[in-house]
């Protein structure tokens, strides 16, 4: 930024002397980067420009894009401007980063600076800005003089970072998540469980699991038509989903078949969990359909167990249930 000329006149020696030493320093940088190709290689709309900062004179001479970006018109911008003026204007949460990323370039403790982080604008909202920097010339000792870099505005790609992020998270859940009910699906339960089979394998701690369905399912959907048992299966889970630990993974196995895998859960909290499920449906009557009931299998893992044995001793217990009357655990 320019000053006065009367800021001269009331200059002594010393500063003025100083003044020209940095402004001598930031022709020099212009001029090598005037020649410098790699920075013509940064052709992103975001560009704002070069920065410097006299170290000792805390002045920073700056591309006034980098303000008027923020909303400030040239007019509100100093005619003096100090490292502060930006760095007062940092996000809460990125201010500690920034400062310390700052000060181990100054120490020479790394070769650049270079940090992302949000800044305030006029309106009181914050953009993301990417900034790039180094000490170029130090003093005796080391002691740094001019510090210069190049500031992008990164905002439009932070916000399709955040989109891609929003999308991943959503394939993510469809590929592994049961469209109608909202359970994991067949082949999450499969990688979870065989990922609970090499855990304990490695660590000796317990898992088990319980394979339930709804006792007469058929008929509710001959009865009630096909929408009435789809709400039956989402009231199904909704129920069970109540009962179960966030650490505990709910899938539908297929058709009204689930299973729920317990990780760190012996047989015995296993069948009092089951039984606490069963007793949930007796206790509550569903909308239309009345009382439903469930047959309930519980088994947990054994040394040597597979994923396909451990899948039918579960689903054999479950049947077990059914062939003695429903509504009933078997372990």
């Amino acid at each position: 930024m320019k000053r006065h000329a009367m800021e001269y006149d009331e200059s002594s020696r010393e500063q003025l002397l100083q003044r020209i030493q940095e402004l001598e320093e930031v022709t020099n940088q212009l001029e090598q980067e005037k020649n410098d190709t790699e920075l013509e290689s940064f052709p992103w709309i975001g560009n704002l420009g070069h920065w410097y900062w006299m170290v000792q004179s805390n002045e920073l001479v700056f591309n006034e894009k980098k303000a008027t970006n923020l909303g400030f018109t040239r007019e509100e911008i100093p005619e003096q401007v100090g490292y502060q003026y930006f760095t007062d204007k940092l996000h809460p949460d990125d201010y500690d980063r920034v400062m310390d990323n700052m000060r181990k370039n100054l120490m020479g403790e790394t070769e650049t600076y270079e940090v992302e982080y949000r800044i305030r604008t006029k309106a009181g909202d914050y953009t993301w800005y990417y900034d790039r920097g180094a000490v170029t010339k130090r003093g005796e000792g080391g002691t740094p003089i001019v510090v210069a870099g190049i500031v992008f505005d990164i905002s439009r790609n932070k916000a399709m970072e955040c989109e891609l992020k929003e999308a991943n998270k959503r394939l993510k859940y469809l590929v592994n998540t049961d469209e109608l009910t909202g359970a994991y699906n067949k082949r999450f339960m499969i990688k979870k469980v065989s990922e609970e089979i090499e855990r304990c394998q490695r660590t000796k701690n317990a898992f088990s699991l319980i394979m339930l369905d709804v006792d007469d399912f058929k008929s509710i959907n001959d009865t009630y038509g096909h929408n009435m048992g789809d709400s039956v299966l989402k009231k199904f889970v909704e129920r069970i989903d109540s009962r179960i630990r966030k650490t505990d993974f709910l899938c539908r196995w297929g058709g009204d078949e689930f299973i729920v895998l317990l990780p760190d859960t012996d047989l015995d909290g296993a069948v009092e969990l089951a039984q606490d499920i069963k007793e949930e449906f007796a206790a509550n009557e569903f909308d239309t359909v009345g009382e439903l009931t469930s047959s309930i299998g519980v088994s947990s893992y054994s040394e040597g167990d597979t994923l396909d044995t451990l899948i039918k001793k579960v689903d054999d217990l479950m049947y077990t249930s059914k062939k003695a009357g429903k509504s009933r655990v078997s372990y």
